[in-house]
């Protein structure tokens, strides 16, 4: 073993790195974005959880009530005269609960005590609930028990809570939406990714523009495949969440393979956009923590995206795993038609649309258009 050799091939891999600008730029780039986006992730607490108020009593107790949520960092609260519905509330205008301090609460919490003998009279509370977020179903019990403790003295009070979307919904069963959109995602941009550097570097690519193959028809053929291989992780997830950790479907199977395959269309496009970037298979490579980490501690999989710091919180809208996120624990938690959830379905599209689009474009500069 010779030191001057080994020096050699170490000089060699320097110099191909330093003349590579892009490995270059992300090998320096990526541990300060991995860096920045773990220690700001994870120093957040939940907060602007939105929560209606409807205050039918109108006492200096209720006010009470209401201004110790509003000064609780976790919430945003909205003060409405009345509903008739609830849960069409939560469902349209996207709260989380819904709190009706009901007429005559706080002559019954103080009734309790009357004459010094305690009494069967107690206030109630009207608590309608979204708890397909246990974390945030969470934040909202605590925050609604400390309200109460901040009164003092009086009677108990009956919180008679209205679970909406999932009754005891545990972490797993809001975990596995989140983690079928991103496997699928993940393994199709991947995918995608790599065939088709493979592809530039065998020269197969070049010699795909000279065969009767269109531009539409290349992407297409990519779809279909990245979307049987999707329809089969998504069955291989379900069935282990199902059998192995039982966790809640109370939704449509139908819709929740529709969605992903949807997803898993966007995530093939946004591959071919990144193989526009990579010439060979190690510049692939550099784009797969870009990938991962946005997905990760960026779009409400590991956490709400409520307990996102505000100042990361933007960028929460332009992850795609976000929108797969919302539609996919509203198809599969709270059992609602992906159009019910118009954000998540809206912003899935769009991905999709786009993606394509640009993807059709990218292949057009790149090889040149046969029609």
């Amino acid at each position: 073993m010779k030191l001057h050799r080994i020096s050699a091939v170490t000089e060699r891999v320097l110099r191909q790195i330093w003349h590579d600008k892009r490995v270059l730029v992300f090998m320096l780039m990526l541990p300060a974005i991995a860096m920045l986006l773990f220690g700001y992730s994870f120093s957040g607490d939940i907060t602007d959880v939105r929560i209606a108020f409807i205050d039918e009593d109108n006492t200096d107790l209720t006010e009470s009530i209401l201004e110790s949520l509003q000064q609780d960092q976790a919430f945003k609260v909205t003060v409405l005269e009345t509903v008739d519905d609830p849960e069409q509330l939560l469902l349209s205008e996207h709260y989380q609960a819904v709190i009706r301090l009901p007429d005559k609460f706080t002559s019954l919490y103080y009734a309790h005590f009357a004459m010094g003998v305690a009494t069967s009279a107690q206030g109630t509370i009207d608590l309608t609930l979204d708890e397909s977020d246990p974390q945030v179903a969470a934040t909202i019990r605590m925050g609604l028990a400390d309200a109460m403790m901040d009164l003092g003295e009086g009677g108990p009070v009956d919180i008679q809570a209205r679970e909406l979307y999932g009754v005891e919904v545990r972490f797993i069963d809001s975990f596995a939406p989140a983690i079928m959109g991103f496997v699928v995602s993940l393994i199709s941009i991947v995918l995608t990714l790599l065939s088709i550097v493979r592809e530039k570097v065998d020269g197969t690519f070049s010699r795909i523009w000279v065969s009767p193959v269109r531009r539409a028809e290349f992407i297409l053929g990519y779809v279909i495949s990245f979307g049987l291989i999707a329809l089969v992780q998504s069955l291989v997830v379900l069935t282990i969440g199902k059998t192995v950790f039982d966790i809640v479907i109370n939704g449509s199977i139908f819709w929740a393979f529709g969605c992903t395959i949807l997803f898993a269309v966007g995530s093939v496009g946004l591959g071919t956009l990144l193989s526009a970037l990579a010439q060979t298979e190690s510049q692939a490579i550099i784009f797969f923590p870009l990938v991962i980490l946005p997905s990760v501690l960026l779009s409400g999989m590991m956490w709400p995206v409520q307990a996102i710091p505000r100042l990361l919180r933007p960028l929460t809208y332009i992850v795609p795993l976000t929108y797969s996120n919302r539609l996919l624990r509203a198809v599969m938690v709270k059992g609602l038609a992906p159009w019910q959830e118009p954000v998540g379905f809206i912003g899935v599209l769009v991905f999709v649309v786009l993606t394509i689009a640009l993807a059709s474009v990218v292949l057009r500069q790149s090889a040149g258009e046969r029609e």
